[in-house]
């Protein structure tokens, strides 16, 4: 059974993020490249519509707010344990002398993997209708590498046309944005965010 927009039964209310302490105004700046509209009231939450021509806190958005203390230490833990894996020998660190060792081994090549296979992670993805705005937040992302306060914060893991070897769908471009700004779990590991436009249907894929 199909439905439309106004019989709709269920629908995702919003998507709960977290950002780093003194980072809000740059998880704000992060929704904006995505193409989202940024509202902030000053209470604890910062909003993100994701139709930016939409008023609706209860749909479609983002909220973000600062990390708990607890998940802090957690995130400074595991960046430790990541930096010393980082010096280790690879066969040393497959096997890890240590638990520490064992952790952030394991989440090194968690990383990599990832890194190589984007669609394999947590993330979401926000579904663009004009191609138009598509391209726009891609170039707003590459972009944003040459400024300062995102440099090595934010970036396209990768772009699949539907006519490419490996591409994960025929009848979509899909763009993988990877930020460690804001996150829906452990800032440490980062979040991707899935970036879609759909071909019409009956028409042929055009670059």
């Amino acid at each position: 059974m199909s439905a439309s927009t106004s019989d709709t039964l269920r629908r995702l209310n919003h998507m709960e993020m977290l950002y780093r302490p003194g980072e809000r105004a740059l998880a704000g700046r992060v929704f904006e490249l995505l193409g989202m509209r940024v509202v902030d009231t000053g209470g604890e939450w910062l909003y993100a519509f994701v139709d930016s021509n939409v008023d609706d806190y209860a749909n479609n958005a983002c909220y973000a707010s600062e990390v708990t203390p607890e998940q802090l230490a957690l995130e400074h833990a595991l960046d430790a344990a990541m930096t010393a894996a980082s010096g280790l020998p690879a066969a040393v660190e497959s096997e890890g002398p240590s638990i520490e060792a064992d952790l952030g081994a394991a989440a090194r090549q968690y990383l990599r993997r990832i890194h190589d296979e984007p669609q394999r992670t947590f993330h979401f993805g926000i579904r663009f209708y004009s191609r138009d705005d598509f391209e726009a937040a891609l170039d707003r992302i590459r972009g944003a590498t040459a400024e300062d306060d995102l440099s090595g914060r934010v970036a396209l893991s990768g772009v699949y046309y539907p006519d490419e070897p490996g591409a994960y769908a025929p009848n979509m471009i899909q763009a993988f944005v990877k930020t460690d700004v804001v996150a829906s779990g452990l800032l440490a590991f980062g979040q991707h965010i899935e970036l879609q436009w759909h071909i019409p249907k009956g028409e042929p894929f055009q670059r």
